[in-house]
């Protein structure tokens, strides 16, 4: 009990400034927001104050993610996630409207008046009753529309009822805020992180695209959403029919067709027939003029597509050439995916991911397509690139002007080159396993939790206590001592568990821990940490419902509160989700089946956290939970700032080194510990 009322105590300190970075997080993304309703600055300065507000709310999604509250409930923090998704769109209401939607709502109001907008182009004499302010400025009055049957009636449904923007803008925030409540779902079902689900929530292509311009891929996401939902719960008729439903919203989701037919029972492939048929029965003598503007639209034309744009520039100009080749490479790529990927939440997310890079045409909604699934599998590349296609507001400059809508080239590589750096970084993992299938590994029955200790008879005792209270508790609890000279052995032994002996260093003590395990898992704890009642449970479950997940690390806070430990706790968080490096403090899980496929856990006297992230990321994927790991500020206690320097060059020094294929653990142990010893601080294999 005492031990429950110490970590409640320790999780309300750091709840106070935790909620309080929130805040401010949160409350830079409304003050974006807010800078679009003083119309009298915005419409003056578009450009301006789209970029300075697309960039605030990106750091405010990153800071409500990163501080968002410990110690909520799941319901309490569904309710937090939904409350903040919903007053944030609000305040990005007062965004413009892109031009796109005028063509939504005279389109919609041509079929409510029983014309197909697919018989002739928009500026034909035959539509010329219809012409109203909103004809006036829609774009590509010349070209056929590419909307499909169901989104133009939809369009046409919205007409009726309310024949302006701010109808399409209600309808589109309430199709996102229900995408949200699938994402939640995907991430309960799969026990991951339900904080992750703001990467998508709060991103500001999600703000900008759809409760500011008000753009209808919203729709789309929550189809694809809805039918993936539905495939994991083996509800494939239903998945048939949401996949029908998003290819009849927009017909990019057709890529998604040939997966489905591997994945999801070709025999019951049937039910999509009744989402594409119906709703194309009445425009069924002049659907062919859909295909005709796809074709001008994807096919004819060019523009921010990373591959196709320079691949149209090497053909000097024949887009067309260029398209059919990008469409054979997109091929390629789909097929690798449905063989070598088989997770088909993941499968969906790396088919649309390639999808938008290959396409002709590339605008920064569409990018958006792809970031309900970085809520799932975290990537910094993609992540980025969410960031830097705020540079698309580049464009306003030309317009403000008086010159023809245009995208800067500095503009583009702006968006596309740190990205590709970053994807370059991130696809070495794939080149490592040699483009193997991913390994779906078996479910876990048991758990080991190895604690290395040195000198820790004041910490031992509480680390023990916090594992004996895990509900359920672990099937194994082994202590490796790494030569203690003072009671850690002895106060351990009080506590009925298991205890070896390792060699110096803390990578040997591990090493010996796990020999000595016959767990399927293993959850590496400090001494000077404490654990949730649940960890256990978590641990097991993310492993049992994510087959590829090979292992990560549960998440740490510190035992006190103050701004600089929360910035370490947030860095550390960002560094495991994003980037898949967790440090040993941060309570590093593994399926104990992996060790071999990695070459065993690595021995290192110094960096093994480091290493064992990098090896476990080579073979499969790994995750951070959502905290549950306390741990002690006393190496951080005295000079904080010369401890930060050393550990970034000490880590910067490792990986050079483990790139030039040097073992300099040992150097960098020595270099590591003389120094705390200078410094001061407790010699305990504190990192």
């Amino acid at each position: 009990m005492r031990l429950l009322q110490y970590t409640g105590g320790v999780a309300g300190a750091m709840y106070n400034i935790r909620i309080t970075f929130f805040c401010c997080s949160v409350a830079l993304i409304l003050f974006a927001g807010a800078l679009h309703w003083w119309t009298f600055w915005t419409d003056a300065c578009k450009a301006y104050a789209m970029l300075i507000s697309y960039g605030v709310v990106f750091l405010g999604c990153i800071g409500a993610w990163a501080g968002f509250p410990d110690g909520l409930r799941v319901s309490q923090k569904i309710g937090l996630i939904l409350f903040i998704s919903l007053i944030a769109r609000l305040s990005m209401m007062s965004i413009p409207e892109s031009d796109d939607v005028y063509r939504y709502l005279w389109e919609g109001k041509l079929v409510a008046a029983g014309e197909s907008p697919y018989a002739y182009p928009a500026n034909h004499p035959h539509y010329l009753p219809y012409y109203d302010a909103y004809w006036e400025v829609m774009n590509h009055k010349d070209k056929l529309t590419v909307y499909p049957p169901l989104a133009e009636w939809l369009f046409a449904g919205i007409s009726t009822v309310a024949y302006t923007p701010w109808a399409f803008k209600i309808l589109f925030i309430i199709a996102d805020l229900c995408a949200i409540g699938v994402l939640i779902a995907l991430c309960s079902r799969y026990e991951l992180a339900l904080r992750n689900v703001l990467i998508y929530a709060l991103n500001p292509l999600a703000l900008f695209a759809i409760a500011g311009e008000a753009h209808f891929d919203a729709l789309l996401i929550l189809a694809i959403l809805l039918s993936v939902w539905f495939a994991e719960d083996r509800k494939f008729s239903w998945a048939w029919f949401w996949l029908g439903m998003a290819i009849q919203i927009k017909i990019i989701a057709v890529a998604l067709l040939p997966l489905y037919l591997w994945r999801c029972q070709w025999q019951k492939s049937w039910v999509i027939l009744i989402p594409l048929a119906v709703p194309s029965l009445y425009f069924m003598t002049t659907l062919p003029g859909l295909f005709q503007g796809l074709w001008h639209f994807g096919g004819l034309s060019t523009f921010n597509g990373p591959i196709h744009s320079p691949l149209s520039t090497l053909l000097t100009g024949d887009i067309a050439s260029a398209t059919g080749i990008v469409m054979i490479l997109f091929g390629v790529v789909a097929l690798w995916i449905i063989r070598s990927i088989p997770s088909l939440p993941k499968a969906v997310y790396l088919t649309l991911a390639a999808l938008v890079l290959f396409l002709p045409v590339v605008h920064y909604w569409y990018i958006l397509w792809v970031i309900p699934f970085i809520v799932l599998f975290p990537g910094l590349s993609w992540l980025a690139l969410s960031f830097t296609s705020g540079a698309y507001f580049f464009s306003a400059f030309s317009v403000e002007q008086g010159e023809d809508w245009m995208l800067p080239i500095w503009a583009m590589w702006m968006i596309w080159l740190p990205f590709f750096l970053l994807l370059a970084y991130e696809l070495r993992i794939a080149i490592l396993r040699r483009l193997c299938p991913d390994e779906v590994w078996k479910k876990p029955e048991t758990l080991a939790v190895v604690v290395p200790a040195l000198n820790e008879e004041n910490q031992i005792k509480a680390c023990l206590s916090s594992l004996k209270a895990m509900q359920p508790p672990p099937d194994e609890i082994i202590v490796c001592d790494g030569g203690s000279h003072d009671r850690t052995v002895a106060v351990a032994k009080t506590m009925n568990v298991c205890i070896v002996t390792g060699g110096a260093g803390r990578g040997a003590q591990i090493r010996t821990g796990i020999a000595a395990a016959s767990s399927d898992v293993v959850l590496v704890l400090h001494a000077d940490c404490r654990c949730d009642m649940d960890i256990r449970r978590r641990i097991m479950a993310v492993l049992e419902r994510n087959a590829d997940v090979v292992g990560g690390a549960v998440g740490q806070r510190f035992m006190v509160s103050n701004a600089k430990l929360l910035a370490i706790e947030l860095l550390n968080d960002a560094r495991a989700t994003f980037a898949g490096a967790s440090f040993g403090d941060q309570g590093q899980f593994f399926r104990v089946a992996a060790l071999s496929r990695m070459g065993g856990f690595p021995g290192y006297p110094l960096m093994e956290d480091v290493e064992l992230s990098l090896r476990l990321d080579r073979i499969g994927r790994t995750i951070l939970l959502d905290g549950g790991i306390q741990n002690s500020e006393r190496q951080w206690k005295q000079h904080f700032f010369k401890r930060v320097g050393l550990i970034l060059r000490l880590v910067f020094i490792f990986h050079v080194n483990r790139f030039l294929r040097r073992d300099v653990t040992a150097q960098l142990y020595a270099k590591y510990y003389s120094r705390n010893e200078h410094q001061g601080c407790d010699n305990n294999h504190q990192k």
